[in-house]
């Protein structure tokens, strides 16, 4: 993992100091000189030096540049896991964008669920909440938030056709007087479910999700509102946790193309 996290700079600054160690007599760790030819031109797959110009060449001729496997794999390496939930771990290992992002600073990913992802990898209260102190303001957590990015995450990666007829509806959330008035007056209507699936399947017109966390419960609103959607033709249901909000969704997925016979037996 030499060199992981050092830039061109810091390697240009440290060969200057060899250079000059050498000159003074002092010698290696090991006893003996310092290899300087060596350092000048590291051929090893975690040299800046050497990862910026084998990018360059690739990206003149296919147009993007690639990350080596192995750099990749010092990238992850580096990443402070000690406290993220084990399902990002996963995702961190199974992605190379999102290690990318997270590692390097100016590296940042079209999908705002990534996004999410990534800021969630640097910090984990986001997820789990703070308790105030005396340098920090105190931070709600946001499980249900979490559930969603994680849904719309996976279906952008793994379900891009999909993912094109699914959308969250913007309920929650903390927000002026004056711009919940104005949601209003634009339409947004109480009770409104978290997830519409705008695909009929099966003999369903589309799907409509309640998303809640693990200790979450129904509004009166929502209640009503999940009856009278099922009741003209949408397959509505409220699942508490990830993964059972995205089980319903495989679940809905899975159906044939409009029917109007199949149905999901809960």
């Amino acid at each position: 993992m030499a060199g992981v996290r050092f830039d061109e700079a810091y390697l240009t600054q440290l060969l200057a100091k060899r250079k000059e160690w050498t000159k003074r007599g002092v010698k290696a760790g090991h006893g003996g000189d310092f290899n300087l030819k060596s350092d000048m031109d590291r051929d090893c797959s975690t040299s800046i030096k050497r990862i910026k110009s084998s990018k360059k060449k690739h990206e003149k001729i296919f147009g993007t540049p690639p990350i080596s496997d192995r750099y990749l794999c010092a990238l992850k390496q580096g990443i402070d896991t000690k406290n993220l939930p084990e399902w990002l771990v996963n995702y961190i290992n199974e992605d190379d964008e999102l290690a990318t992002a997270i590692t390097t600073k100016n590296f940042i990913p079209e999908s705002p669920h990534k996004k999410r992802l990534v800021d969630l990898a640097k910090d984990p209260t986001l997820l789990t909440g703070r308790k105030a102190t005396p340098t920090q303001k105190a931070k709600r957590a946001s499980p249900e938030h979490f559930i969603q990015v994680r849904i719309f995450y996976l279906l952008e990666r793994d379900y891009p056709f999909e993912y094109q007829f699914i959308k969250a509806v913007p309920n929650g959330g903390l927000r002026l007087d004056s711009v919940g008035y104005e949601m209003l007056a634009e339409g947004q209507k109480k009770g409104s479910l978290d997830i519409d699936i705008d695909l009929p399947k099966g003999c369903y017109h589309g799907m409509k999700l309640e998303v809640k966390s693990e200790n979450g419960v129904l509004s009166l609103m929502q209640k009503e509102k999940l009856e009278l959607l099922s009741n003209i033709g949408y397959h509505t249901t409220f699942k508490k946790g990830f993964d059972n909000c995205w089980i319903a969704i495989m679940n809905y997925l899975a159906l044939p193309l409009f029917d109007n016979k199949t149905k999901i037996s809960e």
